[in-house]
Order: C-alpha cells, then structure tokens, then sequence
C-alpha cells in the first residue's frame, strides 16, 4: 500500500511539472448549431458555471441588469437529457450572500460545490469556496462553505473546475488567479492536486495556457484530455482549447474553439460530461452577457 501511495504522488508531481510527451487526444467536429439558451436569460447579466455529471443541473450566475454586480448562483434542472429545462432556482442561502457570488461546479460525485465569492470575511478580493450536501438531488441542501485558504490568496481567485484523473486517482482543481490584485491582464490559470487527506496541493501555473492577457474559467473535460476557457489574447475576448493524450502530458498550445466564437466577447465556457455540448456566454445577440450553447460530434476513426 505505501508504494502504491509513492507511485501516486510522483505521477501527480509529474502531472504539476508538465512531464511527458504530447500525442493525440480524442478528436471531435468543430463547434456548431449555436443556440440561445432561453431558459435561463433574462434581461440582466448571465454567466454560465458549470453542469452536473448527469446534465440534469445546469448552474450560472445572474447580475445586475446593468452591471456584473449583485453576482447570484442560480440552476436549472431537467428530468432527463431529452427533457426540457424546469424554471429557475436561486440557491440557499449559504451559497448567495449581499455580495458577489460566482463560478459554481458540482462535483462528478454531486456532493461538493466550488465557487468564488467576494463575501465579507474573505481573504482577498475573490476567493474559492466549498459547500458540501449530504442528498446529491437536494438543490437546497448546501451547507455553510469553506474557504479554500491553502489555494486563496490576497489578490483575485475563481472558476474552479475540478476533474477525477484516472491516471492518479486524484481530484484535480484548475482555478484563475491573480495573487496580488484583482482582476485583470494578470489572471493566470493555476492547477492543484486534492491528497488523499483532502488537502490540496501548492498551486501552479499551467504555463502552456497563459499569455500576457487575462485567462478565465477553465473547465477539463471529464477524462482531463481537453481544457476549454476564455482569453484576451487576441484583445478580444474568445474561447480557447488545448489538448492531450493523456493527463501525464503537457498541454498542446491552445487554439481557438472553432465554430464557438463571435465578434462579440465569448466567455466562461462549460463542457458537458461526454464533451458533445457547450455552454457559453456570449454578446453576439447585442445585449448583456446571455447564455447559449453549441453542440459537435465525435470523430471516428484513427486520429
């Protein structure tokens, strides 16, 4: 048992150190069929979060009709894939403060939520949180969070994307950061590798990602072989993605998601489990941030 633990947390190391040689990662069509996701927009600002192992939760934020003030975490629910949306949800409580609350991801098991808040008694300006409910289908379930001090700095800290590595057994987390001060050209994506004591590892850049501009919201497809997320490295901002072989490697140098993006700022993007669906937001259709998503299809043979 305690070489098998030694074995685990070298290939995690080599996971943080970018180890290994790339090679081709599952293929897919480019991005198509973009769609206006009606239920869950309204006037004001949306930002899409993250969605359930099942795709039956999907989560986002609303603000302010004018502004990305007011930040609220709010879900939409179906009975089943080919079901249509229920109303919208407001979570409890413990997860919605007087504050800005943002960035929520369900956990594959359905028992955790990471988020960021800006809530008072934080460390910085945003930090990461996480709640826990013992009911895996109970939407008003989330207990008081915790803050994830060990990866929060003093500065800006969001989207956390977490993603179960096969090869290691371990809970990966991909968060944004900005250590020294808020959100800007400085946000950076970071990664950290959950013990089997639930502690989380030091935080790295993911080097390969990054640029001079501001990153935001990564999100890893399930088998962590593909990483969607927004960028201003091209002054705008668009959707990007980068791939692998396999979670020991690097990751390839990012590409715009093809068929996703607009003239307008398309952002905070959100990879269904079998990675056929995303959700997005986008300002193509004129108004305020709005949520839509695009579908694609797998490629067969030998890539």
């Amino acid at each position: 048992m305690a070489g098998r633990v030694v074995v685990l947390f070298a290939m995690a190391a080599l996971v943080l150190s970018g180890g290994g040689i790339a090679s081709a990662a599952p293929r897919y069509s480019d991005w198509s069929g973009v769609t206006y996701f009606a239920a869950v927009n309204t006037p004001a600002f949306e930002f899409a979060n993250g969605i359930s192992k099942d795709g039956l939760t999907f989560y986002y934020q609303i603000g302010d009709a004018t502004s990305v003030n007011g930040e609220e975490i709010w879900i939409v629910q179906r009975t089943a894939r080919d079901e249509p949306w229920g109303p919208p949800t407001r979570l409890p409580e413990t997860i919605n403060t007087a504050r800005n609350d943002r960035a929520a991801f369900e956990s594959p098991d359905g028992h955790w939520l990471y988020f960021a808040s800006d809530r008072v008694g934080g460390k910085g300006d945003f930090d990461l949180y996480v709640s826990w409910r013992q009911h895996t289908h109970d939407a008003s379930g989330w207990e008081a969070p915790t803050r994830l001090d060990s990866l929060n700095t003093t500065g800006f800290d969001s989207g956390p994307a977490v993603f179960q590595d096969d090869a290691t057994a371990m809970l990966q987390m991909y968060f944004v950061s900005n250590p020294s001060g808020p959100q800007s050209a400085a946000v950076d994506i970071y990664r950290s590798v959950q013990g089997a004591d639930g502690s989380w590892s030091t935080r790295e850049k993911v080097n390969e990602l990054n640029s001079t501009a501001n990153e935001g919201h990564p999100y890893v497809r399930h088998d962590g072989l593909e990483i969607v997320f927004s960028s201003a490295r091209l002054g705008g901002v668009d959707i990007w993605v980068a791939t692998r072989g396999s979670t020991l490697e690097p990751w390839s140098t990012p590409e715009l998601a093809a068929g996703a993006n607009s003239v307008a700022p398309d952002s905070t993007p959100v990879l269904s489990w079998d990675g056929r669906t995303l959700y997005f937001t986008s300002g193509r259709s004129g108004l305020n941030g709005e949520i839509y998503y695009a579908t694609r299809d797998k490629v067969t043979g030998k890539p």
